[in-house]
Protein backbone atom coordinates (compact mmCIF):
# COMPACT_ATOMS: atom_id res chain seq x y z
CA UNK A 1 0.00 0.00 0.00
CA UNK A 2 1.06 3.84 -0.98
CA UNK A 3 0.17 7.17 1.07
CA UNK A 4 -1.44 9.73 -1.24
CA UNK A 5 2.09 11.32 -1.48
CA UNK A 6 3.81 7.97 -2.31
CA UNK A 7 1.05 7.56 -5.39
CA UNK A 8 1.17 10.88 -6.43
CA UNK A 9 4.94 11.11 -6.48
CA UNK A 10 4.79 7.16 -8.73
CA UNK A 11 2.60 8.95 -11.32
CA UNK A 12 3.71 12.59 -10.83
CA UNK A 13 0.35 14.33 -10.07
CA UNK A 14 -0.84 16.08 -7.20
CA UNK A 15 -1.97 14.47 -4.12
CA UNK A 16 -5.16 15.94 -4.47
CA UNK A 17 -5.65 14.22 -8.08
CA UNK A 18 -4.67 10.85 -6.29
CA UNK A 19 -7.90 11.50 -3.75
CA UNK A 20 -9.69 12.43 -6.89
CA UNK A 21 -9.06 8.98 -8.73
CA UNK A 22 -9.62 7.14 -5.14
CA UNK A 23 -12.92 8.73 -5.36
CA UNK A 24 -14.28 7.89 -8.85
CA UNK A 25 -13.33 4.49 -8.74
CA UNK A 26 -10.05 4.84 -10.72
CA UNK A 27 -7.42 3.78 -8.07
CA UNK A 28 -8.46 1.53 -4.99
CA UNK A 29 -7.51 2.49 -1.63
CA UNK A 30 -8.24 1.95 2.11
CA UNK A 31 -8.57 3.92 4.89
CA UNK A 32 -6.41 3.57 8.17
CA UNK A 33 -8.16 6.18 10.77
CA UNK A 34 -7.47 9.73 8.57
CA UNK A 35 -4.96 8.06 6.49
CA UNK A 36 -5.55 7.08 2.85
CA UNK A 37 -3.57 4.17 1.93
CA UNK A 38 -3.58 3.09 -2.41
CA UNK A 39 -3.48 0.04 -3.92
CA UNK A 40 0.17 -0.28 -5.20
CA UNK A 41 -1.36 -2.44 -8.07
CA UNK A 42 -3.79 -0.05 -9.10
CA UNK A 43 -0.91 2.76 -9.31
CA UNK A 44 0.86 0.47 -11.38
CA UNK A 45 -1.61 -0.25 -13.85
CA UNK A 46 -2.98 3.53 -13.75
CA UNK A 47 0.15 4.89 -14.56
CA UNK A 48 1.04 2.02 -17.82
CA UNK A 49 -2.64 3.51 -19.08
CA UNK A 50 -1.14 6.74 -18.51
CA UNK A 51 2.01 6.08 -20.37
CA UNK A 52 -0.10 5.47 -23.55
CA UNK A 53 -0.04 8.08 -26.25
CA UNK A 54 -3.49 9.65 -27.70
CA UNK A 55 -7.14 10.96 -26.44
CA UNK A 56 -9.26 8.03 -24.76
CA UNK A 57 -12.26 7.34 -26.90
CA UNK A 58 -15.68 8.55 -25.36
CA UNK A 59 -16.97 5.60 -23.32
CA UNK A 60 -20.20 4.58 -25.55
CA UNK A 61 -17.51 4.74 -28.57
CA UNK A 62 -15.06 2.34 -26.30
CA UNK A 63 -17.28 -0.21 -25.65
CA UNK A 64 -18.10 -0.26 -29.64
CA UNK A 65 -14.89 -0.83 -30.81
CA UNK A 66 -14.43 -3.58 -28.57
CA UNK A 67 -17.90 -5.14 -29.61
CA UNK A 68 -16.65 -4.42 -33.60
CA UNK A 69 -13.61 -6.01 -32.87
CA UNK A 70 -15.19 -9.17 -30.88
CA UNK A 71 -17.30 -9.50 -34.40
CA UNK A 72 -20.07 -8.30 -33.09
CA UNK A 73 -22.59 -5.42 -33.75
CA UNK A 74 -22.93 -2.25 -31.57
CA UNK A 75 -26.75 -0.95 -31.83
CA UNK A 76 -26.03 1.75 -29.48
CA UNK A 77 -23.98 3.75 -32.60
CA UNK A 78 -25.28 4.53 -35.61
CA UNK A 79 -23.75 3.19 -39.34
CA UNK A 80 -21.43 6.50 -39.69
CA UNK A 81 -19.82 5.87 -36.29
CA UNK A 82 -19.51 2.11 -36.85
CA UNK A 83 -17.81 2.92 -40.26
CA UNK A 84 -15.33 5.15 -38.98
CA UNK A 85 -14.49 2.72 -36.38
CA UNK A 86 -13.93 -0.26 -38.37
CA UNK A 87 -11.31 2.17 -40.20
CA UNK A 88 -9.38 3.38 -37.23
CA UNK A 89 -9.39 0.13 -35.82
CA UNK A 90 -7.78 -1.23 -38.72
CA UNK A 91 -4.61 1.05 -38.24
CA UNK A 92 -4.36 0.44 -34.64
CA UNK A 93 -1.72 -1.94 -32.52
CA UNK A 94 -3.71 -4.23 -29.41
CA UNK A 95 -1.88 -1.86 -27.15
CA UNK A 96 -3.06 1.21 -28.55
CA UNK A 97 -6.86 -0.07 -28.84
CA UNK A 98 -6.28 -0.67 -24.89
CA UNK A 99 -5.39 2.37 -24.28
CA UNK A 100 -7.60 4.17 -26.26
CA UNK A 101 -10.98 2.34 -24.57
CA UNK A 102 -9.20 3.09 -21.14
CA UNK A 103 -12.12 4.99 -19.60
CA UNK A 104 -15.00 2.57 -20.34
CA UNK A 105 -15.45 1.37 -16.94
CA UNK A 106 -15.35 2.77 -13.68
CA UNK A 107 -12.68 -0.11 -11.73
CA UNK A 108 -13.60 -1.55 -7.78
CA UNK A 109 -10.83 -3.74 -6.74
CA UNK A 110 -12.45 -5.18 -3.84
CA UNK A 111 -13.16 -8.28 -1.32
CA UNK A 112 -15.70 -11.04 -0.66
CA UNK A 113 -15.39 -14.20 1.48
CA UNK A 114 -14.17 -16.76 -1.01
CA UNK A 115 -16.90 -18.95 0.07
CA UNK A 116 -19.00 -16.22 -2.01
CA UNK A 117 -16.67 -14.89 -5.04
CA UNK A 118 -18.23 -17.79 -7.05
CA UNK A 119 -21.86 -16.70 -6.08
CA UNK A 120 -20.85 -12.87 -7.30
CA UNK A 121 -19.20 -14.34 -10.20
CA UNK A 122 -22.65 -16.47 -11.34
CA UNK A 123 -24.87 -13.82 -10.56
CA UNK A 124 -27.17 -12.49 -13.20
CA UNK A 125 -26.29 -9.37 -14.48
CA UNK A 126 -22.42 -9.98 -14.00
CA UNK A 127 -20.32 -10.43 -17.51
CA UNK A 128 -16.34 -12.67 -16.51
CA UNK A 129 -13.78 -11.15 -18.15
CA UNK A 130 -9.72 -11.30 -18.27
CA UNK A 131 -8.17 -14.16 -16.49
CA UNK A 132 -11.74 -15.07 -15.27
CA UNK A 133 -13.15 -15.48 -18.98
CA UNK A 134 -9.33 -16.31 -20.89
CA UNK A 135 -10.30 -19.62 -21.99
CA UNK A 136 -14.06 -19.37 -22.62
CA UNK A 137 -12.73 -17.26 -25.78
CA UNK A 138 -9.45 -18.78 -26.16
CA UNK A 139 -6.76 -16.58 -24.44
CA UNK A 140 -3.28 -18.48 -24.42
CA UNK A 141 -2.88 -18.10 -20.66
CA UNK A 142 -3.82 -19.68 -17.52
CA UNK A 143 -4.95 -18.69 -14.05
CA UNK A 144 -2.83 -20.31 -11.45
CA UNK A 145 -3.47 -20.57 -7.74
CA UNK A 146 -5.84 -17.54 -6.32
CA UNK A 147 -6.41 -14.30 -8.90
CA UNK A 148 -8.07 -11.17 -8.66
CA UNK A 149 -11.57 -12.40 -10.82
CA UNK A 150 -12.45 -9.12 -13.34
CA UNK A 151 -16.01 -8.64 -14.22
CA UNK A 152 -18.43 -6.56 -15.67
CA UNK A 153 -21.74 -5.53 -14.06
CA UNK A 154 -24.40 -2.37 -13.44
CA UNK A 155 -24.10 0.20 -10.69
CA UNK A 156 -27.54 -1.47 -9.41
CA UNK A 157 -25.92 -5.73 -9.69
CA UNK A 158 -22.87 -3.85 -7.72
CA UNK A 159 -25.05 -2.55 -4.84
CA UNK A 160 -27.20 -5.71 -4.44
CA UNK A 161 -23.57 -7.75 -4.29
CA UNK A 162 -22.08 -5.23 -1.85
CA UNK A 163 -25.57 -5.55 0.46
CA UNK A 164 -25.93 -9.25 -0.25
CA UNK A 165 -22.31 -10.62 -0.07
CA UNK A 166 -20.48 -8.01 2.19
CA UNK A 167 -17.99 -6.93 -0.25
CA UNK A 168 -15.76 -4.36 0.78
CA UNK A 169 -12.38 -2.87 -0.08
CA UNK A 170 -10.50 -3.74 3.28
CA UNK A 171 -7.75 -6.69 2.66
CA UNK A 172 -6.67 -7.74 -0.13
CA UNK A 173 -8.42 -7.88 -3.34
CA UNK A 174 -10.20 -11.00 -5.06
CA UNK A 175 -12.60 -9.38 -7.09
CA UNK A 176 -12.42 -6.24 -9.45
CA UNK A 177 -16.03 -5.43 -10.77
CA UNK A 178 -15.94 -3.03 -13.10
CA UNK A 179 -19.26 -0.81 -14.00
CA UNK A 180 -18.96 0.52 -17.34
CA UNK A 181 -19.34 4.21 -17.78
CA UNK A 182 -22.17 3.82 -20.62
CA UNK A 183 -25.70 2.34 -21.04
CA UNK A 184 -24.68 -1.08 -19.51
CA UNK A 185 -27.58 -3.21 -20.47
CA UNK A 186 -26.33 -4.15 -23.60
CA UNK A 187 -22.80 -4.65 -22.10
CA UNK A 188 -23.47 -7.19 -19.48
CA UNK A 189 -26.07 -8.86 -20.82
CA UNK A 190 -23.54 -11.87 -20.86
CA UNK A 191 -22.17 -14.53 -18.82
CA UNK A 192 -19.02 -14.11 -20.33
CA UNK A 193 -17.56 -10.38 -21.74
CA UNK A 194 -16.56 -10.75 -25.60
CA UNK A 195 -12.92 -11.70 -26.84
CA UNK A 196 -11.70 -7.91 -27.59
CA UNK A 197 -13.13 -7.22 -24.19
CA UNK A 198 -11.11 -9.77 -22.16
CA UNK A 199 -8.06 -8.91 -23.73
CA UNK A 200 -7.91 -5.46 -23.08
CA UNK A 201 -8.46 -6.74 -19.51
CA UNK A 202 -5.16 -8.94 -19.95
CA UNK A 203 -3.85 -6.06 -21.08
CA UNK A 204 -4.03 -4.39 -17.98
CA UNK A 205 -3.09 -6.92 -16.00
CA UNK A 206 0.38 -6.81 -14.09
CA UNK A 207 1.85 -10.10 -15.07
CA UNK A 208 3.88 -9.33 -18.20
CA UNK A 209 2.39 -12.91 -19.27
CA UNK A 210 -0.91 -11.95 -18.40
CA UNK A 211 -0.56 -9.12 -20.88
CA UNK A 212 1.28 -10.69 -23.75
CA UNK A 213 -1.68 -13.10 -24.06
CA UNK A 214 -3.91 -10.23 -23.64
CA UNK A 215 -2.40 -8.70 -27.21
CA UNK A 216 -1.49 -11.65 -28.89
CA UNK A 217 -6.02 -12.39 -28.66
CA UNK A 218 -6.67 -8.77 -29.62
CA UNK A 219 -4.69 -8.81 -32.43
CA UNK A 220 -6.24 -12.16 -33.94
CA UNK A 221 -9.59 -10.13 -33.12
CA UNK A 222 -8.32 -7.33 -35.14
CA UNK A 223 -7.33 -9.86 -38.09
CA UNK A 224 -10.10 -11.86 -38.16
CA UNK A 225 -13.04 -9.97 -37.75
CA UNK A 226 -11.58 -6.52 -39.19
CA UNK A 227 -8.97 -7.68 -41.86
Amino acid sequence: MLTTDQAASYLDVSSAEIRRLVRNGALTATSAGRTILVDEASVRRRARLAAGRGRPLDPSVAWAALWMASGERPDWVDQRTRTRLRSWLRQRTPESVATACRRRADVHDVRVLPAYREAVLSHDGVAASGLTAASDVGADVVAWGEHVAVAYCSRGVLDELTDRYGINGRGVPNLSLRVPRAEAAAIVARRTMPAAVVAVDLLEDDDVRTRRAGADLLDRCLRENLG
